[in-house]
């Protein structure tokens, strides 16, 4: 439906000829953009054409506004400048068919019309993975509205040749961020990290108290704040009627309370049109940048919104249920079904941590390890992967020539992953994690919603929480929430995290406080083992000769030919709430090199569980290998599947 919208005839005119192209259009007022009337109505049915020379013939003036979504069939990204215009067009976010405002442009797209709700997105303050955190980049969709031209000078800016054709206008994609080698979305709503406590709150003081503490400490002989020039009076009461809005106090209510403040802190009031004229500003601005905590009939429910939440978070109406002897059974079965995503030490839904002396390979055997479970293929002798995972692993220590180093040497050894690998890093992520903060919360929760993954890594637990505490049981009760929500929302997660000052006979315990092993499934340790007692000693490592078969001779056995041994880690189990003696408390882990070319490859001792199956084909019968392996005869049937 190709048309020309002439400026010629006014705001009545050009809103007539939108509302003929199938638009809903209605009045907003000059001085603040807000519509007029009430528009919600709107955003389902059309105006009439009386109705709309109605509210132009009396409000001339009033600029036109096109409520986006479904009804108008057309959605607006709102570029309020040139870079947030620049980083749409880079987001994939393009169309020829333009407005041009006073600070930037706003774009048009049609609407998919598939049946979903796309509603308004803000910028920086959006929420979760759906949208790009840039300065000045909205978008406006389902219930939302964009003022259109002659309004505000707007102007359209349309190339040269093209009508305002809406039928022709792009339809709307919805935007995702783009992962480097991944072809997939997903979706995923049980995880909440909205309730995950901060290591950074702020407690909250009213300014009634606040005030009522500075006058008894300031002023204790009149316990009134003096009239003057400095002494904050304005700010205190700006703050208090901040607050009293907060609690859904307008009108009479407000100015009463207000009084009342200022008569029980101040000598004398402020004067009577200096306090109108605060109050009544401050109550526009929150109707005017707040508009969401108003129903359609102007009533305040914020207030209402927030007592619900409390509601919900104190279980008020909420369905209970705890564990009795008679589920027993059930979990047990239900437990049984889940497989270990890599055994023995890796189940669904658990809590890992791995920890070392710096330089000892512990993130290397981590990020090893997801690249084998990721790949599905089994290339430690000492592990079994039963199937491909999905790995979010999320690093704050390595540089991109680290980094891209890894990723090639385990390319080399593990193959492609098929994308079952992401590594999140700040090099290049606009946006921080701190999750010290509820900022990098929030940032978390967007990257685990857009993922989906099976297994979440946090490489390392000092970086990732900037001046942790360590010896601190408080601030590692908020690493453990954390990581407790993380696997009660079902993935598995493993939080690799530093030793303390090494000791005489190598790597010490884990650094912090004792406090962090208290939701463990499993704790790790990952200590080097060096050929030589000197450097072993020098490095707070193990010295291979101090164990009785050295396995240094041991792993290169297993190498090919033309390759060498150039690291050997041990990984010694320490806390495993699940651990039975099917399982082995040390094993080691070597990563060799070709001689002549740059391939690695990677080898390990084998599990007990192993060599049972190699003796079992080698004829011997259970009755041997229990008594030659030391293990029960009923692991060994299990193992062996008798």
């Amino acid at each position: 439906m190709k048309k020309e919208v002439s400026m010629m005839n006014g705001n009545l005119g050009a809103a007539l000829e939108y509302l003929d192209m199938g638009w809903s259009v209605i009045p907003c007022r000059p001085e603040t953009k807000r519509p007029r009337i009430k528009w919600k109505e709107f955003q389902d049915t059309l105006p009439t054409e009386e109705q709309v020379t109605d509210w132009w013939t009396r409000f001339p003036s009033d600029p036109i506004a096109l409520i986006t979504g479904s009804l108008s069939g057309v959605v607006v990204v709102d570029c309020d400048n040139e870079q947030a215009l620049h980083s749409a067009f880079d987001c994939g976010m393009k169309s020829i068919y333009r407005v041009k405002t006073k600070r930037g442009h706003h774009l048009y797209f049609a609407h998919p019309k598939d049946g979903i709700r796309r509603g308004p997105k803000a910028g920086v303050n959006s929420r979760g993975a759906d949208w790009p955190r840039i300065n000045g980049l909205d978008f406006r969709g389902d219930g939302s509205y964009a003022l259109v031209p002659p309004s505000k000078n707007y102007t359209w800016d349309v190339p040269t040749g093209h009508d305002l054709d809406p039928d022709e206008f792009p339809v709307w994609q919805d935007w995702t961020p783009k992962l480097k080698s991944s072809n997939e979305t997903f979706s995923f709503n049980d995880l909440d990290l909205s309730d995950v406590v901060a290591m950074n709150p702020v407690e909250f003081i009213s300014e009634w108290d606040r005030t009522s503490k500075y006058v008894r400490e300031t002023y204790p002989n009149t316990m009134k704040i003096p009239t003057g020039v400095g002494n904050g009076r304005n700010e205190r009461v700006m703050k208090y009627i901040s607050e009293q809005i907060l609690e859904g106090n307008f009108d009479a209510e407000l100015r009463v309370r207000g009084y009342a403040f200022m008569t029980e802190f101040f000598e004398e009031h402020l004067p009577d049109s200096e306090f109108e004229a605060t109050v009544r500003s401050m109550e526009e601005s929150e109707r005017r940048n707040h508009p969401d905590r108003f129903n359609e009939k102007g009533e305040y429910i914020y207030k209402k919104k927030i007592e619900e939440e409390k509601n919900e978070l104190n279980g008020n109406g909420r369905d209970r249920k705890l564990i009795t002897m008679g589920d027993a059974q059930q979990l047990a079965d239900m437990s049984e079904a889940k497989e270990y995503l890599i055994e023995p030490w890796l189940a669904p839904a658990s809590i890992t941590q791995v920890y070392g002396y710096s330089g000892h390979g512990k993130s290397l055997f981590v990020q090893n390890a997801m690249a084998s479970l990721a790949s599905g293929k089994k290339y430690f002798g000492c592990f079994e992967i039963t199937k491909p995972s999905k790995v979010l692993y999320l690093d704050f220590e390595m540089g991109m020539s680290t980094i891209a180093r890894r990723l090639l040497e385990m390319k080399q050894v593990h193959g492609d992953t098929q994308d079952r690998l992401q590594i999140w890093t700040p090099f290049v992520d606009n946006h921080e994690m701190n999750l010290r903060t509820k900022e990098g919360l929030l940032e978390l929760q967007g990257w685990v919603d857009f993922i989906k993954p099976d297994v979440i890594v946090v490489d390392t637990i000092r970086t990732a929480y900037p001046g942790l505490m360590e010896n601190s049981a408080d601030e590692w009760a908020k690493v453990n929430q954390l990581a407790v929500k993380l696997r009660n929302s079902g993935y598995a997660v493993i939080l690799v995290h530093h030793s303390n000052k090494p000791s005489e006979t190598g790597v010490g315990r884990e650094a912090g406080s004792t406090n962090q092993l208290t939701v463990l499934e499993t704790q790790i340790r990952v200590t080097q083992v060096y050929q030589d007692e000197e450097t072993a000693k020098q490095n707070a490592a193990i010295f291979d000769g101090n164990y009785d078969r050295p396995v240094w001779p041991m792993l290169s056995t297993k190498l090919l030919p033309d390759f060498q041994l150039y690291m050997v880690m041990e990984i010694r189990y320490g806390k495993v709430r699940e651990w039975t003696d099917a399982h082995d408390r040390v094993q080691w882990i070597g990563l060799g090199a070709n001689n002549q070319t740059d391939e690695r490859c990677i080898v390990s001792s084998a599990s007990t569980k192993q060599k049972a199956k190699d003796m079992a084909l080698d004829g011997k019968d259970t009755e041997d290998i229990s008594r030659a392996l030391a293990k029960p005869l009923r692991v060994i049937r299990d193992w062996l599947e008798v």
